[in-house]
Order: C-alpha cells, then sequence, then structure tokens
C-alpha cells in the first residue's frame, strides 16, 4: 500500500515539474493577445481606407462557384459615413450610408451598418439581386499589400479586393464608371435572334506553343457566371464554374474571372480588352502563354441518338433558375412571348408561364405537352397540347396536331403558341444529353438535355427527365 501512494505522489510531483516547464504556446507565435492584434488591425485598417481622399474601387465576388462580381466604388470619411456606387443594376446613383470596423472573432471587420441599395441588392431574394441568398454587409479584414486591401465575406466565401480608385472627382467618376462597367457587361450579352446560334460559342481558347486547349463557355447573364467546358485529346470532358466581373484593369476594359482558371502550371485571371482586333476579343498572357475570350463559330453536334433518350418525361422548370444552355433567345422568344401573351390578354401578373411536362411517345401516338401557368395567388392552371413525334437521321421532329379536349386547353392555346412553334419547327430539333441536371436554384441527379432548333439554332430548349 505504501508502495502504491509513493508510486502516485511521484507522478503528482512529476506532473507538476512539466507544467511548470511548459512553454506558452501563444506568446510563442504572437508577442501580444488576439484582442490587441485585433484593435491593431482595426486602426490599420481605418488609416487605410481615410487614406483615399477619392475613395477605393474593386470587385466584390459574394460566391464565385456560382455568381459573379460586381464593382464597388467607395468613399470613406471620418465621421463612418460611406458613399457607394456599383454596377449590379442599371441605377448606379451613390447612396450615402454608414459603416463602422469591429472586432471580429479573429480579425478586424468592416461592416456596413445601415442599408444602402448596391449592399442589399446582391443579398436580396429573387428579382431583387441573385437567385438565392449571396453575400453579407460584414467582411473580415485579410491585409493590405501595396495599396491593395483584401477582404472575406465568411459566411458565404466572398471575396472583396479594392485598391485607390485613381479618380480625381470620385462623385462624378465613380458613377460614369459604374455606368459604363454596367453598359458593357449588357452589351455582351446582347443577341441578334434572327441570327443568332448557340453554336456561335463564346470561347476561352489557351494557345501554349502552337497547341491550343479551347473551353466553350456558356454565360448566365443573369448570375454574371461561365459554365466552362472542355474535352481532352482522350475524348474525357470536365466542366468547371468561373465568376465572372466587367471592370477596369489599370485603366483599360477588363474581364475577371474568379476563380482563376488554371491550365498546366499557368493561372489565368485577368483578361483585357484588344481594341485592335476585328472583333470582341478579351487576352491574357501568362508566362508566354496567350488565353484569349471571344466569339468563335464552332460546327453543330450530330446529336445524340434520340431513340435512347434517357427517360419519357421531360421537364423545365422556371422555379429551378436559370443554366447557362437555356439559351437567351429561347427565354426571350418562347417563354417570355408567351407570357407577354397572357398579360396583354388578362392583365399585367395575372397568370404567367410556370412549367411544362412533355409526356414522350415514340410509339407514333400524341406526345402531350402539358403547360402550367400560375396565378397571382400561386393556383395552378394546366393546358394540353397533342404533338406527335418522329426521327429521322439521328433529328427528332415534332407535329402539333391541336389541343386535347380539356376545358384550359383550347382555351390558352392562342397565348401559348410560342413553345407548340419551337417543338413543332419543320427542320426538327437537335437532341443532346447534358449530364446531370444543374440550375442555378435547384440540382438534381436526373439526367438532363437539351433540344436545339433547327429552324431556328439560336433557340435551345434545358430541361431533365423522369424515367
Amino acid at each position: 500500500m505504501k508502495k502504491i501512494i509513493k508510486y502516485i505522489f511521484s507522478l503528482l510531483l512529476l506532473t507538476i515539474v512539466l507544467n511548470s516547464c511548459e512553454v506558452d504556446r501563444t506568446e510563442a507565435v504572437f508577442d501580444e493577445a488576439p484582442s490587441i492584434r485585433i484593435d491593431e488591425n482595426i486602426e490599420e485598417l481605418r488609416t487605410f481606407l481615410l487614406s483615399q481622399e477619392e475613395g477605393y474601387s474593386g470587385v466584390y465576388f459574394p460566391n464565385n462557384s456560382i455568381v459573379g462580381g460586381v464593382n464597388f466604388h467607395m468613399k470613406f470619411t471620418e465621421d463612418l459615413r460611406v458613399k457607394i456606387t456599383s454596377d449590379f443594376k442599371s441605377n448606379t446613383e451613390l447612396t450615402d450610408t454608414r459603416y463602422d470596423i469591429v472586432t471580429g472573432t479573429t480579425a478586424a471587420e468592416l461592416v456596413f451598418t445601415s442599408g444602402s441599395r448596391h449592399i442589399t441588392d446582391l443579398i436580396q431574394d429573387g428579382d431583387q439581386g441573385f437567385n438565392t441568398f449571396y453575400g453579407g454587409n460584414s467582411f473580415q479584414y485579410v491585409g493590405e499589400e501595396n495599396g491593395v486591401i483584401s477582404f472575406k465575406e465568411v459566411r458565404s466565401d466572398g471575396l472583396f479586393v479594392i485598391s485607390p480608385s485613381g479618380f480625381t472627382d470620385f462623385e462624378t467618376e465613380s458613377v460614369a464608371s459604374a455606368d459604363l462597367t454596367y453598359a458593357t457587361r449588357e452589351a455582351f450579352t446582347e443577341i441578334d435572334c434572327e441570327t443568332a446560334s448557340v453554336y456561335d460559342n463564346l470561347v476561352l481558347a489557351v494557345n501554349n506553343a502552337g497547341e491550343t486547349t479551347n473551353y466553350i463557355l456558356n454565360y448566365d447573364s443573369r448570375n454574371f457566371f461561365f459554365d466552362a467546358g472542355t474535352t481532352d485529346e482522350n475524348g474525357e470532358s470536365t466542366r468547371q464554374g468561373l465568376g465572372v466581373a466587367f471592370t477596369f484593369i489599370d485603366g483599360q476594359e477588363a474581364i475577371q474571372i474568379s476563380p482563376a482558371l488554371e491550365v498546366g502550371e499557368n493561372s489565368f485571371e485577368n483578361f483585357i480588352l484588344d481594341s485592335g482586333a476585328d472583333k470582341v476579343q478579351y487576352v491574357a498572357n501568362v508566362n508566354g502563354v496567350t488565353a484569349s475570350i471571344s466569339q468563335t463559330s464552332l460546327s453543330a453536334p450530330t446529336g445524340e441518338d434520340v431513340m435512347e433518350l434517357p427517360g419519357s418525361i421531360y421537364v423545365y422548370d422556371v422555379a429551378d433558375g436559370t443554366n447557362p444552355l437555356l439559351s437567351p433567345c429561347f427565354t426571350e422568344t418562347v417563354l417570355d412571348q408567351m407570357n407577354t401573351n397572357l398579360d396583354l390578354r388578362f392583365g399585367a401578373g395575372t397568370l404567367k408561364f410556370s412549367f411544362y411536362y412533355l409526356f414522350l411517345n415514340l410509339e407514333g401516338g400524341c406526345s402531350n405537352l402539358a403547360i402550367f401557368l400560375e396565378d397571382e395567388t400561386g393556383g395552378l392552371y394546366r393546358a394540353n397540347y397533342c404533338i406527335v413525334a418522329n426521327i429521322e437521321n439521328n433529328t427528332m421532329f415534332f407535329e402539333y396536331l391541336g389541343p386535347y379536349s380539356g376545358v384550359n386547353d383550347a382555351f390558352f392555346e392562342e397565348n401559348l403558341q410560342p413553345l407548340m412553334d419551337f417543338f413543332s419547327g419543320p427542320q426538327g430539333l437537335l437532341y443532346t444529353n447534358e449530364g446531370s441536371f444543374s440550375g442555378s436554384i435547384n440540382g438534381y441527379l436526373n439526367a438532363a438535355g437539351a433540344f436545339t432548333s433547327l429552324d431556328n439554332p439560336s433557340l435551345r430548349s434545358y430541361g431533365y427527365f423522369f424515367p
């Protein structure tokens, strides 16, 4: 028993000795307490923000895995006021709001404490902002290097980087700059739906020692986002998302992508407008390797074997959000036109297109095109139309035979005719498999596919299948 007590006493004594020798790792790594470091960060950031009489300019990527970037111009004052403009929407007028620099969990944080529409528009839902909730009004200070200040929006991993504006008159030049980048972004998506083709592809081409790698860029104009796809020499396809910002770099019009595109050992992020090119083209040069973004005509695919469609029910639903494969001209001349027809007949917003189901019958009978409309209370109205499928030379043809006999079918036929016209064009539709379904709001494991009109190749639908 005495031996046991002696042994326990020895262990306790050893523990005391070891603890007395233990190094304070906090003091070894940092010379001061975290709270003191954060206080110093606050003063450092305040000094930087107030050092520029003509303010700062920069790009905010709220979530570069889903959406692109927005240009901001900000002028900070000692009385904790900040004037802000941005190019997120067409209204670029300056707002005057409050800010503060506060103690965050691990670093100083820049917080916009009262609402500016340039901030709140980004983080609203639906028509007020991006398709879902991104971004915030609180930014963790990362650091400063050569006048460039970096922040991180912790909740959504947003990236916000600003640098001195270079303006001589902030109030006029900031708004003019936002107007110009907004107009450039809008012009980038302008399409003549009478002459355009979804095969006039936007291509990011990387040329390295005579070898070119092409990334086909499907651009989502609502969310400022590229869906980039490429195929290697073995026929293996890969896709990745790239946030897009139309901005200025060293006074030159530019496209900035985030995250940067990694090709081999090179990283491409900033593409400068080539004003000497015979077409709109943005160019980046890294370590002697050139990458460019421009419109390039590529040959149309031959399409898939439509007899091997991945399901018998094809669905498109507005509630799933956008996808770059859904062509802007299909949205404009088919979906939007149906809503225009409904507004003219029943009054603005009384009824609107919601979704459609195409129940496919490849045995010669009617395929049922079921179109669903939604009223102001969320109530649904269904209208059914018969289109007969025929397959020739890997092309799908639909012949429109008219409405079924339901009470809504003939009643809504004239208003919904654009969708029947799309499916029943005389030259048919080219079908392509598009992997699993991905919308900006919802994504599913269901197989996705696209139908492109051969009568007007600017029109391409995108949806998913049920078995």
